[in-house]
């Protein structure tokens, strides 16, 4: 099937990619003054995930349906920005089928595949989000990472979903790249309730160190 992409900035079409130093020396790669915190799986440090250097850039897929399309392309330029040396890249598609990373609105929280590492969040009651990535044995990913967004129930506030829609989006795009833990401090995005919409320094440091970290888990060749 054909693979397209999606002009986010300008109407050429364009892969987002974090700026690349002039320097790739550690140093400038990372944040200062900041603290890192959990991108493992479930506190067990030799389980850890992100996407190789062969698979940049990633392959995204939002579903077109309402705001998700702009909040996706938002999110992965919050993370894409957050990369000094070039770390990650995006790339927008058109066919799911394609996709290292699909992003779907749901009315409500599909069940949990069997065998599946998932990541979950709500942000202050109004909506809530998934990560789903199942891997087998051999640490390999089966297929591509889903991320969904939903609505808390009985919330009618239009304004506040979508604020909320936006940042959880945010959340879980950081759970798709390979964040397999949240954040203890309530000031940082990948905060288990998140309440902001852009990445703390300790958010940017995390993501930054999981770039610089083995990973352990692989994906899936590409279909």
């Amino acid at each position: 099937m054909r693979t397209a992409a999606l002009g986010l900035a300008a109407p050429a079409l364009l892969a987002l990619a974090a700026a690349a130093c002039h320097d790739n020396s550690p140093n400038t790669c990372f944040e200062s003054n900041a603290t890192r915190y959990t991108y493992w799986l479930g506190g067990d440090t030799t389980l850890v995930f992100h996407w190789p250097a062969s698979r940049m850039p990633v392959r995204t897929y939002a579903e077109p349906t309402g705001a998700t399309p702009a909040n996706v392309a938002a999110g992965l330029q919050i993370w894409a920005n957050a990369f000094h040396c070039h770390e990650l890249s995006f790339l927008p598609v058109t066919d799911s089928t394609q996709a290292d990373v699909i992003v779907r609105p749901v009315a409500a929280l599909p069940p949990q595949p069997a065998r599946a590492v998932s990541l979950r969040a709500d942000s202050v009651g109004i909506c809530t989000g998934r990560t789903d990535g199942v891997f087998d044995s051999t640490l390999t990913l089966t297929g591509p990472v889903r991320s969904y967004i939903a609505p808390m129930g009985g919330v009618t506030d239009s304004v506040a979903l979508a604020g909320c829609f936006r940042m959880t989006t945010t959340h879980e795009l950081g759970h798709a790249i390979g964040i397999l833990g949240h954040s203890p401090d309530p000031g940082d995005i990948m905060y288990t309730t998140p309440k902001r919409s852009d990445l703390s320094p300790n958010d940017r440091y995390t993501a930054q160190k999981l770039y610089h970290t083995t990973a352990t888990i692989r994906p899936a060749p590409r279909p």
